[in-house]
């Protein structure tokens, strides 16, 4: 009797330690469990949401019944959709070890979603909520659009409605606002923080810098080495940078301030500097030939130049252009015959940086003395300060 309770425990304990030595190694594991209605036989697919891409995964079938079971293996916690069809999908946040419960119905899988067993994942699916309650409100806005644009009143309801639809975004916005301070501990946060209402950011960098920073933060502490983490990190990183030269580069720019020099090559070859024309009225004019904005510009500085550069007034044109052909044909079709110099690498030349250029077109006017008089200055503009400029000018004629 003894010798058998002693080889009971001794398989008992063989036993235990095999099964705990195997959750040891298998830390990595993660399984995606449940049921669905409207289910039966259904094939799902699992696709990897990385950084740049997505990549497909595996793909598993319900029973009858819409009862699934898949398991796989992860090195570290990251995103991951679940598809039903190209159009009905949720994302989940899977962290090594989670054992993921998921109940809805399938014909509308995001809008019914229950999970159970991934924090981050239950997370995203409240968030993805929120997200699908106010574009309801924004589809009842739409449509009362269309009823309303052959009425009388159309442009009173139209102005309501641009109102009603800024509401929807800014109740939208603080919403990922508190869910990111609350969950800034949690990778779904990453997800809020990229969300888009339409075919606009909820949050940017440039209003909404403070999320990120704290995100990047708080993470890094958390997930050192996650890959996503890292991204927001770099991106963190790579903003601050950049806003420290555009700092630096404004301080530069100030008016008053001499305008920093430029040394690029003209159409046949010639290396032509900003500093060359010292003692004449500049406009330092950044433009491109596919740019449209700065075409219509270009027709305008036409007539500017034609009346005031036998009077001091020089145009030193620098363009964004990445294609040499471009560039000569852009030239040629309107008549462009004041100095053109380019270095061919559209944004990513040094220019952009110096002068801070974000967008086209883009002028600075520049005195005799090599300093910056104008920012920022449209022909219109260019035109009524040349003739104070010029007014007392012998040859100036104003009729």
């Amino acid at each position: 009797m003894i010798k058998r309770l002693l080889l009971l425990l001794k398989v008992a304990f063989v036993a235990t330690a095999c099964q705990t030595g195997n959750n040891q190694g298998d830390t990595a594991r993660f399984i995606i469990k449940g049921q669905l209605d409207n289910a039966s036989n259904l094939e799902i697919h699992l696709q990897e949401l990385t950084t740049s891409e997505l990549l497909p995964v595996d793909s598993f079938i319900t029973d009858t019944t819409g009862v699934f079971y898949f398991r796989g293996r992860i090195d570290e916690a990251g995103y991951y959709v679940l598809r039903v069809d190209p159009n009905n999908f949720i994302t989940l946040v899977i962290e090594p070890g989670e054992e993921i419960s998921i109940a809805g119905d399938a014909s509308e899988l995001a809008k019914t979603v229950t999970i159970e067993g991934s924090p981050g994942s239950s997370l995203l699916a409240g968030l993805n909520r929120r997200l699908m309650e106010n574009y309801r409100k924004v589809d009842s806005l739409a449509e009362l659009f269309r009823e309303s644009q052959y009425s009388q009143d159309f442009v009173q309801v139209r102005e309501l409605i641009d109102s009603a639809y800024h509401e929807v975004f800014t109740e939208q916005q603080d919403y990922v606002k508190k869910f990111i301070r609350k969950n800034s501990s949690s990778l779904a946060s990453i997800i809020a923080l990229y969300q888009y209402f339409g075919n606009q950011l909820i949050l940017n960098e440039n209003e909404h810098f403070e999320y990120f920073e704290l995100l990047s933060r708080t993470l890094s502490e958390i997930y050192p080495t996650n890959r996503h983490v890292l991204d927001l990190s770099r991106r963190v990183s790579r903003y601050k940078r950049n806003e420290a030269r555009r700092r630096i580069a404004q301080e530069s720019l100030a008016i008053g301030s001499e305008a920093p020099e430029i040394i690029l090559p003209d159409p046949d070859g010639e290396m032509v500097s900003l500093s060359s024309l010292r003692g004449k009225y500049v406009l330092l004019d950044f433009w491109a030939s596919w740019c449209a904005p700065c075409r219509d510009g270009n027709r305008q500085l036409s007539v500017i130049y034609e009346k005031y550069r036998d009077h001091g007034f020089e145009i030193y044109a620098v363009s964004l252009d990445r294609n040499r052909d471009q560039w000569l044909q852009g030239i040629e079709e309107d008549r462009i015959d004041w100095i053109q110099v380019s270095d061919l690498r559209f944004w990513t030349s040094p220019v952009v940086s110096l002068y801070d250029i974000e967008r086209l077109p883009y002028a600075i006017l520049i005195g005799p003395d090599g300093c910056i008089m104008q920012k920022d200055i449209t022909p219109g503009e260019l035109e009524k300060l040349l003739e104070e400029v010029f007014e007392d000018h012998q040859s100036f004629s104003t009729s």
